[in-house]
């Protein structure tokens, strides 16, 4: 019975530190389309992770790591979108690029956006993948 009553509480201890934001980040983190995890289809090049950052003049950048499973060099289109929460309502900002790899290798690209990344941090989303899919 005790057991209990301490795993309860060290449960709510663990709470505020688990979920906690800094606030120093947007409200909603980038996730790849549908929210979900990595992209799993028949796609060669595969999206590794995606970082959001401030560029140097300020825009909102996002560096997207993509890897070439393939025994060949394969091309494709990275789409992404930034939404920005604004006084009317939100702003949607689009953009992509042709990435093409060759077999075995992997690569950091840039998706620069037409916004603010101070006015997207203040709460914004960001979704990205491979056209066709976002």
């Amino acid at each position: 019975m005790q057991r209990r009553q301490f795993l309860a509480l060290g449960a709510v201890g663990l709470a505020g530190c688990v979920s906690a934001s800094d606030g120093s980040g947007p409200r909603n983190p980038p996730t790849t389309p549908e929210g979900g995890g990595p992209i799993e289809d028949t796609r060669s090049l595969r999206i590794v992770d995606g970082v959001p950052r401030e560029g140097e003049d300020g825009a909102l950048v996002l560096a997207i790591t993509v890897e070439n499973t393939a025994e060949g060099t394969r091309s494709d289109t990275l789409v992404a979108r930034a939404t920005v929460e604004t006084d009317d309502g939100s702003a949607e900002y689009e953009t992509s690029r042709k990435v093409s790899l060759d077999a075995g290798s992997e690569a950091e690209v840039e998706l620069v956006f037409d916004v603010a990344y101070e006015a997207w941090a203040g709460g914004g989303g960001l979704s990205y993948g491979w056209e066709g899919q976002l």
